[in-house]
């Protein structure tokens, strides 16, 4: 793993597309003009059109001869709607695309080179949606996912935030003695633990020489997670030996763990910018800070993210000159603030553009300004898409239906048929 330098902090998070079904049409890129003689291009998303209005306005002014004509696709069926029209050498004219499909679309030859603007944003952004050498689709604004905390609870009680591993648990351990849950977390979904375990492998390992290059290594069948990631887990497995991780939290879903943190009845809940609102709109007295998730040793913590998505351009548009003069304007700090305007939390990477933190994200600063903001299995290239797989395991390991190793296993299988595909 390549160092995650973060060229800026915002002040909340790209939030998740959640509307229901596809309103997609299937229509070609064919070059067409408005009434008005503007050129008319199509921008796919899986997100709503509420998280990039902003932006839409801003180009409508500082691109005036093209409109730009959004199309929401839902989450669940993007990756086959979209890989159907480029495949027949359609679809929009901007595509924007999660790490995995970047690759994918690349190494099919349907996306265009964007070497000359990736230059202006920094390698933490631009290596994920990189291939054989070329940039093809230009980091969005990233996420990032920490620890919040009740800041009144820690403080009435006299408790120190932690700055390792160790620490955390024995914070944990003192809310426990004192009656107080130390941490919601809704573990019906495979979410959690997912990414609070692979923040504690990107601090020991991931971050470290020895583990730096295990991404890629993974993503070309070299490699496996059972035998390297072992120890690591073994040790962040006090999670749930301690009870701070337990069975029953099986049956809580995101909502009732946000519940229980918003309304006092927990000291601590793992989440992103995208919940601040919904926790401050349940409990407006409550004061909260984001703590990273730390390793063993002392450090700036980490945070679980990345780009929350990329701009590609369709190598069968006919309005390519179009396209590009609108991520030419994306590609500034009035666009890059434009997009933010909307999905409020994360960091830009393009160099120079600068917003500030809220207070909400102090004791997560010194991780984003390090740039310790890693998202593992964005390297996994084709098979990204068994993170879930290793989240379900995971679920499984809690219940005690398996060992490690096996969970382990099962998440390379998985990984290894992806690959083979």
């Amino acid at each position: 793993m390549k160092k995650k330098i973060i060229s800026v902090v915002l002040c909340a998070a790209m939030a998740a597309g959640v509307l229901a079904g596809c309103g997609a049409k299937e229509s070609d890129s064919k070059s067409e003009k408005t009434s008005d003689g503007k050129t008319k291009i199509r921008m796919t998303y899986w997100n709503s059109e509420d998280t990039v209005k902003s932006l839409l306005e801003y180009l409508e002014k500082e691109v005036p001869d093209v409109t730009v004509e959004f199309q929401f696709i839902d989450n669940s069926n993007y990756d086959t709607v979209v890989d159907t029209q480029l495949s027949a050498e359609e679809g929009p004219d901007i595509i924007c695309e999660s790490p995995a499909s970047a690759l994918k679309h690349a190494k099919l030859g349907y996306l265009e080179e964007l070497d000359e603007l990736g230059a202006k944003y920094s390698e933490a952004g631009t290596n994920v949606y990189s291939y054989d050498g070329g940039v093809y689709a230009l980091p969005g604004i990233s996420w990032f996912e920490g620890i919040y905390f009740n800041k009144q609870m820690f403080e009435e009680n006299n408790i120190a935030l932690p700055t390792t591993f160790d620490e955390y648990i024995d914070v944990c351990k003192k809310f426990q003695e004192l009656g107080v849950k130390p941490l919601a977390a809704g573990l019906k979904s495979w979410e959690p633990m997912l990414k609070n375990s692979m923040a504690f492998v990107a601090a020991e390992y991931l971050s470290t020489e020895k583990g730096k290059n295990f991404g890629e290594e993974y993503r070309e069948g070299k490699t496996t997670l059972d035998g390297n990631w072992n120890p690591y887990l073994e040790k962040w497995s006090e999670m749930i030996t301690e009870g701070i991780y337990t069975e029953d939290m099986v049956g809580i879903d995101h909502d009732q763990a946000l519940e229980e943190f918003a309304t006092g009845k927990a000291a601590m809940f793992c989440s992103g910018p995208w919940d601040l609102e919904t926790i401050q709109e349940k409990n407006p007295e409550l004061v909260i800070d984001m703590m990273p998730f730390y390793g063993t040793k002392a450090s700036d913590g980490w945070l679980i993210g990345g780009p929350g998505c990329g701009f590609a351009v369709n190598k069968s548009s006919e309005n390519k000159e179009a396209a590009m003069k609108v991520l030419e304007a994306i590609s500034t700090v009035e666009g890059q603030k434009a997009f933010w305007q909307d999905n409020q939390g994360g960091s830009s990477y393009l160099e120079g553009a600068e917003f500030d933190l809220p207070e909400a994200y102090a004791s997560a600063s010194k991780a984003l300004e390090a740039g310790n903001v890693y998202c593992p299995w964005n390297e996994w290239g084709d098979a990204a898409s068994a993170h879930e797989t290793y989240g379900t395991q995971m679920q499984s390991y809690l219940l005690g239906e398996q060992d490690l190793s096996t969970t382990l296993k099962n998440v390379d299988a998985s990984v290894k048929e992806l690959l083979e595909k």
